[in-house]
Order: C-alpha cells, then structure tokens, then sequence
C-alpha cells in the first residue's frame, strides 16, 4: 500500500486566501450569479492536450463557499481566490496555491492538467447537481457531492470489520491484545469535536474540525508500534483517518461506515461497523 501516512495530516492547515466575491451594485439587466455553493466532485475534463485522467477512483474535490475556494486534488490541497459575476468566473491574483507532496507520476499529472485547465476557466453553468465550467479549450464538469453523514457517524463507535488495498484485495483485520480496531469521532458541538482510534496496533487521540466540507484530523497523534504483520493495515487505516472521504452505507438493518483516503486515487477503502 502507499506510504503517505501521517504526511497529509498538516495539509488541513492550507491557508486559503480570501476575497469576496463581485457582488456589488446589481442592476435590473444583470444576471444572477451561479449557486457555486458546496463541495462539487470532478468527474470530467477535457483540455487542448486531451481529456483529463479521471476514473471511477479518482477523488478530486472542489469547495466554493462566499469568499473563496478550494479542496483536494489527486494528490494536493489546493486553493484560491474567485470572483463571480453572473456566469462569468476569474481566478485573480496569484492563482491557485497547493501544497507539495509527492505522490507518484499518474496523480501528479493530473494535478498539473487539472489546476492548469482551472486557470483558464472564464465560464461557469449549473444545471441541477451538476456544474460545468468551460474556458478557452477546456471544459471541467462536477457533480454535487452528497453532505457529510455527521448525524450518522458522530457519536457511534465503529469496529474495523475489513479493509481495502490499493489492488483492491479484502482483508480481514486483525489486532494486539486489547487493540481491536476503532474509530470514534465525539460531537464537540460547532464545526468538530475530539477522535479516538485504534489501528489494531497503535492508538489515536486528538480532535478533528470542519474543513472544505469535510471533517480532519487536528493537533492529533498516533502512539505505540506495530508488528510487521499489522503494518499494511496499520497504514490503511492511518491514510484513510488523515484526509477522509465518507460514505455511510445500509447493510442488512445495519450501517457500515466507509472511509477512503482522499488522495489515493484506487480502491483502497476501510469499512467500519458500529
């Protein structure tokens, strides 16, 4: 599996630049601006050089809210300032801003066509859940994504019932002596709350907050050490709690919470029971 655990867990402190977006002096003839509002998941594109490299995998995130935007690439955070005007979108100043990990060649690429398509984006249309924005020889299309769960997974402790490798093989999980794994994340009211979690070998304590529509972890760290047998999974699971992507799904008359890592773009995924 990837090794990029723990390295993702500073990237929530991106700082996003902010201006507010062109909002004065509405006239009778002037269009309203597009709904950007919420976290909007990239599922084409297409550029001069080419279509963009998106698959059924691929978790790329894109969050406006009234002063900026910003979210998560296929291998960085990004972000930046916006303005709107109508349907008429700008990216001005410096551009687009991202933090520098590394990742591989196929993520990194894409990172580059994407930001470097998002630049030159003048254009945007919504239609339903779906947001399409167009400049000269490029065209990026979104979906809506779904809310974060947080009535269904705040509160609740979760058992590790089986994880997911890069290649995509199930593998049942296993622990130490009294560290079965877990994850709970407490409701500390407002925009986070505290984290507990075991990976079958270590132990998580912190907090997590709100950020780009999405909880992370904060001031949070890992303890103890893990036998080579349990490092694979020890790694799933410290990737997928560093940057989560969630999904709360109904089994039998039960729920199971999925947690992917936001920058793995394969089926790596673990699965969690309450």
């Amino acid at each position: 599996m990837g090794v990029r655990r723990g390295w993702a867990l500073g990237a929530a402190a991106l700082a996003l630049a902010a201006t507010a977006c062109s909002a004065g002096g509405a006239s009778r003839d002037r269009t309203p601006d597009v709904d950007l509002a919420g976290t909007w998941l990239l599922v084409s594109g297409r550029t001069p050089d080419g279509p963009l490299a998106v698959t059924s995998d691929t978790h790329v995130s894109l969050t406006f809210d009234e002063d900026s935007m910003g979210g998560k690439a296929a291998c960085n955070d990004y972000g930046a300032d916006h303005t709107l005007d109508g349907s008429s979108f700008d990216i001005p100043g410096s551009g687009i801003e991202q933090t520098l990990m590394g990742c591989g060649t196929a993520p990194e690429e894409l990172d580059r066509t994407y930001f470097a398509a998002l630049i030159e984006v003048d254009t945007v249309e919504r239609d339903s859940d779906e947001l399409t924005m167009t400049g000269p020889g490029v065209e990026i299309g979104f979906r809506l994504a779904e809310p974060w769960p947080r009535a269904a997974v705040v509160g609740h402790r979760w058992r590790l019932v089986t994880w997911i490798d890069e290649s995509g093989e199930r593998h049942r999980p296993q622990w130490e002596r009294g560290l079965r794994p877990f994850v709970r994340f407490g409701d500390g009211g407002g925009s986070g709350g505290r984290i507990a979690a075991s990976s079958g070998c270590r132990v998580l304590e912190g907090r997590w907050r709100m950020w780009l529509g999405a909880p992370h972890l904060t001031r949070s760290e890992w303890r103890g050490r893990c036998p080579d047998r349990l490092m694979d999974q020890e790694v799933a699971v410290g990737n997928a709690l560093s940057e989560p992507v969630f999904e709360v799904r109904r089994r039998g008359g039960g729920a199971e919470l999925v947690i992917g890592y936001a920058h793995d773009n394969s089926p790596a995924e673990v699965v969690y029971r309450r």
